[in-house]
């Protein structure tokens, strides 16, 4: 008996499911229609904006009702009222902690703090705040570390400093709890050039011989992962750092690198029994700077790295040909 019961309600509770998702659907259709009609009708009121929350609370993607939502708080900004700005941010925080990826809900809580009749640096530190709760939850969250920078600039606007030693730190932090965070690496890329250049990185080459030693802890942490490869290639690179350096300094870091490359490398052949791709890769871009702006006379090996490229990595084996033979 027990277990008819249980069929039967599981039953009953199915048809309420389907009732109440029918219902739903009615009333999304209703809404959408009423609404978009309003719109076309130029109609900016207090009774289509509500609509619109209750549609938008049923479909947060709904791009076009976020847009006709802007038009019609931009008619009636007047009678807008402190509270309801709140309550506005109070919404969207809400949507996004069920839609933490959907752009158009952070781009609407970005228009709300533009407008928010108040411009004083507290809605943007207690915007940093909530954004970094976000990015807590899910590190790399790339709408997050978006919404993030776009709300640091404005933060350094209102208050007149920069808070680019504090952004490092925090791509350092994200990093170490995650090795994977791409979009941490990134930001971390975006922040050196402009700390080199205003000045914010006392001892440049200090830094970089940090940051060599940085990178090399995170290969060997975690040699698979495509995020800190990408750092790498960028910062040996890239001329904000590279500038930095004489051309023996730069020579040293350079093989200090390769050699580790080189063990991790071995490390998988040993263990695994193959290349590592982005090993090879990487050996390839040292050795091409080591003999053609450094000038150093190295064994040649570029040739042999395509080579066991092809091998490793059959499916890219055309492109690993096409690059041999470029070069």
């Amino acid at each position: 008996m027990h277990g008819i019961k249980r069929r039967e309600w599981t039953k009953e509770l199915l048809r309420q499911k389907r009732l109440k998702d029918a219902q739903k659907i009615a009333r999304y259709r209703t809404l959408t229609r009423v609404i978009l009609d309003k719109r076309d009708n130029d109609d900016y009121d207090t009774e289509v904006l509500a609509q619109t929350t209750e549609l938008l609370q049923l479909n947060p993607e709904f791009n076009a009702i976020w847009n006709y939502r802007r038009d019609i708080m931009g008619a009636i900004k007047d009678q807008l009222t402190l509270k309801f700005w709140d309550e506005e941010l109070l919404l969207t925080m809400m949507l996004l902690k069920g839609y933490p990826k959907v752009y158009w809900i952070w781009n609407h809580r970005l228009w709300c703090l533009e407008n928010y009749p108040s411009s004083d640096a507290r809605k943007w530190q207690t915007e940093l705040l909530m954004v970094g709760k976000v990015l807590d939850k899910d590190a790399r969250n790339f709408h997050g570390w978006h919404y993030r920078r776009i709300v640091i600039q404005n933060l350094e606007k209102v208050t007149g400093q920069s808070l680019n030693t504090e952004q490092f730190d925090f791509t350092t932090k994200k990093v170490n709890e995650n090795i994977s965070n791409f979009s941490a690496w990134h930001q971390r890329a975006t922040l050196i050039p402009e700390m080199i250049e205003q000045g914010q990185i006392r001892e440049p080459i200090q830094f970089i011989n940090q940051e060599f030693q940085y990178i090399i802890n995170a290969i060997f942490t975690d040699a698979e992962d495509q995020s800190v490869w990408f750092y790498i290639k960028w910062f040996i690179t890239n001329n904000c750092t590279v500038s930095q350096l004489d051309s023996n300094e730069y020579a040293r870091l350079l093989q200090e690198l390769k050699d580790a490359i080189e063990a991790i490398n071995q490390d998988e052949l040993e263990f695994l029994g193959k290349d590592n791709t982005w090993c090879l890769k990487l050996l390839v871009v040292i050795e091409k700077i080591q003999i053609e702006k450094l000038k150093i006379s190295v064994n040649p090996r570029a040739v042999e790295y395509m080579k066991r490229l092809c091998e490793a990595d059959p499916l890219r084996k055309n492109r690993y040909l096409a690059i041999s033979e470029n070069n």
